[in-house]
């Protein structure tokens, strides 16, 4: 399975969404690659702690300067997880072709793979989506996320490629008292099926400030379990925030 984790608009947590999904993933018995594709922002091998030990990078395989084997680097923060870094700047990139054959070449030993796409709908996008058999569309609150993930979704349709919402960083006592945009208005906003909510919560600042996992039991680790669990078909509730 490619999965494409992409948003319309920037910072609404789409890397810590990608990183906390495929470690929940892996957990599920699952050997998960996650390919960068957020050249010159890169984040995901500082989240999945393999900064350190990451020599090479996407471009050196599209450059013919190593094999896609040399390149994978095993998290030591999640089992059965692995990386490939973004490279430095866009030079490094491809062509969505290109892509496509490397994502199928690497999907065939690997259960998942999935694809952190830099915000907006460029030439980014085009690339990440490229191999795409689905995508999961990462939005917050804001109507102005969820119109730009509405916006991304109509150029899924075009592709072929089917895909559902993850809304991120709600602020359920701030929903609770009709402070910000409820699940229906986001849902009403985006046009696009729910995959699940992940609430607002401190530990997912201090665990990617540390270069931590989250704590399993913290709420927005159990709430990217459940989303786990429907990613692989699972017929999971929402969690309750009461």
């Amino acid at each position: 399975m490619i999965a494409v984790v992409t948003s319309g608009k920037g910072g609404v947590g789409k890397s810590t969404v990608t990183v906390g999904l495929a470690c929940a993933l892996a957990e599920r018995g699952q050997r998960v690659l996650v390919i960068d594709t957020d050249a010159g922002l890169r984040s995901l091998d500082l989240m999945l702690g393999v900064s350190d030990r990451a020599v090479y990078d996407l471009s050196d395989i599209f450059a013919r300067r190593q094999e896609p084997s040399a390149v994978v680097v095993e998290s030591p923060l999640c089992n059965n997880v692995f990386v490939i870094p973004a490279p430095p700047t866009l030079d490094g990139m491809t062509t969505p072709e290109e892509m496509t054959y490397l994502c199928r070449g690497l999907a065939e030993n690997f259960d998942t793979v999935l694809i952190d796409c830099p915000a907006g709908i460029g030439r980014g996008f085009e690339l990440a989506v490229a191999a795409a058999d689905r995508a999961v569309l990462v939005t917050t609150p804001d109507p102005v996320a969820a119109r730009d993930v509405y916006a991304a979704s109509t150029l899924l349709d075009r592709r072929g490629i089917s895909y559902k919402m993850v809304v991120n960083r709600l602020r359920v006592k701030a929903v609770q008292k009709k402070q910000m945009p409820d699940l229906d208005a986001v849902m009403d906003e985006a046009q696009v099926p729910l995959l699940g909510v992940i609430p607002e919560d401190e530990a997912v600042t201090i665990s990617t400030a540390r270069g931590e996992r989250l704590p399993k039991k913290c709420p927005a680790a159990r709430c990217i379990e459940n989303i786990a669990a429907r990613f692989l078909g699972e017929s999971v509730p929402l969690f309750n925030f009461k």
